[in-house]
């Protein structure tokens, strides 16, 4: 699998990509994916964190997109329409299409309703 066929998939945005990074979580809705230079970016309208280690909920995150070099992170897609990907040194990203798994924002600390 390519990123130009990931990419030209119209069940990306408004699905939820989530990135596992040293027993820590982030997730959030993918609002914007823009592309250049041989870099991909994943804007979301907010991100959660849950620390895996220390067994709490998920939390509202200051960090709200994620940028990757295309050809270190080449796509692989593991059914039900999710693509995996490997960010190297960070950990491993899942992209979730629209109308897939998503994260219920009202389960998010600190994130407001104004916010969803």
């Amino acid at each position: 699998m390519r990123w130009e066929e990931v990419l030209a998939r119209t069940d990306i945005v408004g699905g939820e990509l989530e990135t596992h990074e040293d027993g820590e979580v982030f997730r959030g809705p993918i609002s914007k994916v823009l592309t250049g230079k041989g870099e991909i970016r994943f804007e979301c309208r907010w991100m959660a964190k849950m620390d895996k280690k220390a067994g709490g909920g998920w939390k509202k995150w200051h960090i709200q997109h994620l940028q990757i070099t295309a050809d270190m992170s080449p796509p692989s897609d593991i059914g039900n329409g999710r693509i995996s990907f490997n960010m190297p040194f960070l950990g491993l990203a899942v992209i979730f299409p629209k109308g897939g798994s998503k994260l219920d924002p009202t389960k998010v600390e600190g994130l407001t309703r104004e916010e969803y």
